[in-house]
């Protein structure tokens, strides 16, 4: 059982402001900069906003939470973000609040409420850091409709917040836009300096407070980054930096998180290709998004958030650990603190499954200890041109409450029975209508996430891929056994292989029953274990 939050009250929620005159917003960005704003400020204010409800992981207890920021002190975990209570039209006004909910376990998470409350100017994405015992929050904000400013606040207990004032405003010295800074401390010369990465450039600090211009994010090559270009973050780990911006990259439909490295924090910061998109998608779903460090003494963890299904308000998800393989390259993986979780463990009886529908030689079998399906290869229609894909699933008969939240564990190897075909093997959710939401691994390096429907001939079409450039998991080998992880709740399932982060993904319309499926050979799953989850 989780141990419940402490309570922290905030009191003399609105701060004395200063107030700041009106301009034409955006005027500063390129046309095609503007249209992609306008785009993603149509995405967010048109939406009605939701009943209260919980969800998964963590939303506000009212109005909608955007753009989440992580710290951790003295045992206590802080969740910051901009917030609104209503939808109020124009884009500015709609976020004059920073919410914030705290957690002892990072897992389970009490409301604060608004700790910053109807500023007289907007507040978008923030940060927060230590600087001797204050705390320093900056967040992007506006000159009248411009987004030129970022905008410090400082505090003493993470609950009552003061605006420094003007003279600590920062700006680009181009008045271009520039929007939330993440910091971190390097010593150097036998004192402290910080450097602070920022929408719009980089910065450096002898004080944390007090903030200079270095210049543009030294980033290298050149990429083409649709609409906005944004930084997460920047962190040593081992002896290198890796700094994660947001945009919209080639390859990727939606909003991606990219990798740059670095050997020092003032770059030059280089493209890490082989691993490039940290997350985000191929096609024309966005479910979750951004990526942020959380720094803990000893550890480092990423945060970041997710949209609801319906599209109308935004989600806190579960914290992740960042892994660095044997090449250097960053991953998000799978954090042991979500074990809280994890509540009573639910009952799987096996059975004898069937399978779901007539597959060409297709095979199942039940041995109280795993589930083997075979699909073989049908044969080629040249000596390397193989036929269509021969699909084999099957779907276990007990019913879950997949809405109130599991977690589900279990294992899967899949072999080839033809040397010329490539197998692959994966986990499905049954949806109402003859569909499953599916994850399907290929042993060809790629993963792909789309919907599998059975009502005419059986059919699985793909609507998000995972390969090469990709730090979430790309497929799996064959002749293997992994162990992949489930994190479902409320429509929206994350998905884990050998503990990295595969996908985050809608399924909507659940029946509650769970199912395996193989493509083109012999898949072995192991009978998965289930616990509820312990959210409210």
């Amino acid at each position: 059982m989780h141990k419940p939050e402490k309570t922290i009250t905030p009191k003399n929620l609105v701060p004395r402001c200063v107030h700041v005159p009106s301009r034409h917003r955006y005027r500063h960005l390129t046309g095609l900069a503007r249209i992609g704003i306008a785009l993603l400020a149509c995405l967010i204010t048109g939406l009605a906003l939701p009943e209260q409800a919980s969800a998964f992981l963590h939303r506000s207890s009212e109005g909608t939470l955007k753009d989440n920021c992580v710290l951790w002190n003295d045992g206590t975990f802080y969740l910051f973000t901009m917030y609104r209570f209503n939808d109020k039209g124009g884009e500015q006004d709609q976020w004059r609040n920073v919410w914030l909910a705290t957690s002892t376990d990072g897992v389970h998470w009490k409301d604060v409420g608004p700790v910053i409350k109807d500023a007289p100017f907007g507040i978008y994405a923030m940060r927060v850091w230590k600087v001797g015992n204050r705390f320093i929050m900056d967040h992007g904000s506006f000159t009248g409709d411009k987004q030129d400013v970022l905008r410090l606040w400082e505090s003493d207990d993470l609950v009552h917040w003061k605006y420094l004032g003007p003279d600590f405003d920062i700006r680009r010295p181009d008045g271009q836009r520039i929007d939330h800074m993440d910091v971190i401390s390097e010593e150097e010369g036998g004192k402290t300096v910080y450097y602070g990465y920022a929408v719009g450039g980089l910065l450096r600090s002898d004080d944390g407070v007090k903030w200079k211009w270095v210049g543009e994010l030294p980033l290298t090559d050149s990429l083409s980054v649709r609409v906005v270009q944004e930084p997460g973050g920047c962190q040593r780990i081992g002896d290198k930096f890796y700094l994660l911006v947001g945009g919209f990259y080639p390859g990727s439909f939606e909003y991606a998180v990219a990798t740059y490295i670095a050997d020092r924090p003032d770059g030059p910061f280089k493209p890490d290709y082989p691993a490039f998109r940290l997350n985000g998608y191929s096609g024309r779903e966005l479910v979750a998004l951004w990526a942020g460090y959380c720094r803990l003494p000893g550890e480092t963890l990423l945060s970041n958030y997710m949209l609801d299904p319906g599209g109308a308000f935004w989600w806190h998800a579960p914290l992740k650990t960042p892994v660095v393989d044997a090449a250097g390259h960053l991953h998000m993986g799978y954090w042991k603190g979500n074990e809280a979780l994890k509540g009573a463990q639910l009952p799987c009886p096996v059975g004898q499954p069937k399978l779901a529908c007539p597959a060409k030689k297709g095979e199942i079998d039940s041995s109280g200890e795993d589930v083997t399906i075979k699909a073989p290869a049908l044969p080629s229609i040249r000596w390397i041109t193989p036929d269509k894909p021969n699909n084999a699933f099957a779907f276990l008969d007990t019913v879950f409450d997949f809405d109130k939240g599991c977690v589900v564990e279990g294992t899967l190897k899949v072999t080839a029975t033809d040397a010329l075909v490539f197998p692959a093997a994966g986990i499905c959710l049954e949806q109402e209508g003859k569909e499953a939401a599916t994850v399907l691994f290929e042993t060809w390096g790629q993963t792909e996430l789309g919907t599998l429907s059975w009502s005419k001939q059986p059919h699985f079409e793909s609507r998000d891929r995972t390969g090469f450039g990709c730090a979430t998991v790309a497929g799996m080998p064959a002749g293997e056994t992994c162990s992949y992880r489930l994190l479902l709740r409320k429509g929206i399932v994350e998905i884990y292989l050998n503990d990295l982060l595969v996908q985050t993904w809608p399924a909507a319309k659940l029946t509650g029953r769970i199912g395996f499926i193989v493509q083109d050979g012999e898949a072995h799953f192991g009978v998965p274990k289930l616990w509820a989850m312990t959210l409210p």
